[in-house]
């Protein structure tokens, strides 16, 4: 093994130190028996909290224990571990756009027996049932969170500026529907607010960590009407759309309307807006509730938040995207498969998922068609903002982006992601930047086959106009 990958795996095996490796406490154990334990392993310790709060049902309903297993911090690189451990668990939380590398791995049980006789399956919105848990002829993944990208901004603050700006521009401030506005806004937005000769206020912040900084590219490019390749899998990023792309990040990204130094990954991400420090940021949907949180968050701009569609270059291509997600999947060498699924479908079922989606503390977001039409406040303040929030990733699913799931989908995405940011930080020109992720793509394909390649991206793209304009609820 290289000295390079056997530190890398090292620095991964001090991360999953903090997994346990047995349930948290057992109180309220309804049997003095020590009980079959369900090992489960996540990306971060966020993403298992519905399960922490369901413990005791699981446990009462099933007859068993949890065990958790996750980094100390998200990490949206845990397979490089797992695969290359013998390490194995009965429940794998993964991002649908990695569950080619699973499957390839034959590290999955197919659960198409298990959904066929799972009620309700038809309540699942089917961007999400048809590219989130699909792989080749199997399902194998349930639908534990689903995640969509929404434009949040500082309404107070749109307000406050809204007469500067209309001075200098001629229109109002209002919420950016172009990548030109968003990025004319931010710059508009820096500010120095107490006059002490420092910015204190920054327009915006991107992704800059590791693995998803891929998004905030393709969410401009594609939005051009960009595409990742041609019929026969020629890579197409390295044209004049995708240079123009990736050269407006990295102009936002050295413009000031930035954060210095910002390689923020979610957490921070999330905690630059909440905190009160930038005035727009595009995020999953979640942060909309985070907004209303000051225990765990510790949000300082409550009742200050709005939320509306990303932005795109042309209103009629693709815009945003249900990037990321997370789905449930059943280990092939689990010893309790059928407990297992016991568990996943409890936890993703219509009553638990819509206590999920109500939570400060859970990161789920909504993947049921019920899921809209729940009323009442969720995890806001009024009925009217719930459902100001509901019908806008209600629209955000209407013609959305979504990850590359094919073979070596992850892969493609993770070489350009790495090249992005040789090019935020100036080490390749934007041309250089994506002229060698396609020469690294073209690798990659030749590799799986270019035919077959030519045949999985065609696929893909035909179930993604599938589930595009879809009615997401009555």
């Amino acid at each position: 093994m290289k000295p390079k990958l056997m530190l890398w795996l090292f620095v991964l095996m001090i991360m999953l130190t903090g997994c346990y490796s047995e349930p948290k406490n057992n109180k309220g154990t309804t049997s003095k028996i020590k009980l079959p334990t369900i090992s489960i392993i996540a990306d971060s310790e966020q993403a298992l909290v519905l399960f922490k709060k369901e413990e005791k049902n699981i446990e009462r309903k099933f007859g068993v224990q949890l065990e958790y297993h996750y980094p100390n911090r998200l990490n949206d690189n845990l397979e490089d571990f797992l695969f290359a451990s013998k390490e194995t668990y009965d429940i794998y939380m993964i991002f649908p756009g990695k569950i080619p590398e699973y499957a390839e791995r034959d590290m999955l049980l197919p659960l198409d027996s298990y959904i066929q006789n799972t009620k309700d399956m038809d309540d699942i919105i089917p961007v999400y049932r048809n590219l989130y848990m699909k792989y080749g002829s199997h399902d194998y993944g349930m639908v534990y969170d689903g995640d969509t990208h929404l434009l949040f901004y500082r309404k107070d603050l749109f307000k406050k500026y809204n007469d500067d700006y209309r001075k200098i521009y001629g229109h109002n401030l209002t919420p950016p529907n172009t990548w030109e506005e968003y990025d004319q806004i931010a710059h508009f937005l820096t500010k120095d607010t107490n006059n002490d000769g420092k910015v204190d206020l920054y327009g915006t912040a991107i992704f800059g960590g590791d693995a998803k900084r891929y998004i905030w590219f393709a969410e401009r490019y594609l939005s051009m009407g960009g595409q990742y390749f041609d019929k026969n899998m020629n890579p197409l990023i390295q044209n004049q759309q995708g240079i123009k792309a990736l050269q407006d990040l990295i102009n936002l990204n050295d413009s000031g309307a930035t954060p210095p130094n910002s390689m923020y990954d979610w957490i921070d991400l999330n905690n630059s807006f909440l905190h009160g420090n930038v005035a727009m940021v595009v995020q999953w949907s979640d942060t909309s509730r985070f907004s209303y949180d000051k225990k765990i968050w510790k949000s300082k701009v409550e009742n200050k938040v709005g939320w509306t569609l990303v932005p795109a270059d042309n209103p009629k291509n693709p815009r945003g995207g249900v990037w990321i997600g997370r789905v449930l999947g059943i280990s092939k060498k689990s010893t309790k498969p059928d407990k297992a699924w016991e568990i996943i479908s409890y936890i993703t079922s219509k009553d638990v998922s819509k206590q999920a989606i109500a939570s400060k503390e859970t990161i789920n977001d909504p993947f049921r068609l019920s899921h809209f039409s729940t009323g009442g406040i969720g995890a806001f303040p009024s009925k009217q903002l719930n459902k100001d929030f509901l019908n806008t990733v209600k629209s955000s699913l209407s013609n959305p982006n979504a990850d590359l799931m094919i073979p070596g989908g992850w892969e493609y995405m993770q070489v350009l992601d790495k090249n992005i940011y040789s090019a935020l930080i100036h080490n390749l020109s934007p041309e250089k930047a994506l002229q060698d992720s396609t020469v690294e793509w073209d690798k990659i394909t030749e590799r799986y086959g270019r035919t077959q390649q030519a045949e999985n991206y065609q696929q893909w793209l035909t179930l993604l106009e599938e589930v595009r304009y879809h009615e997401v609820a009555q």
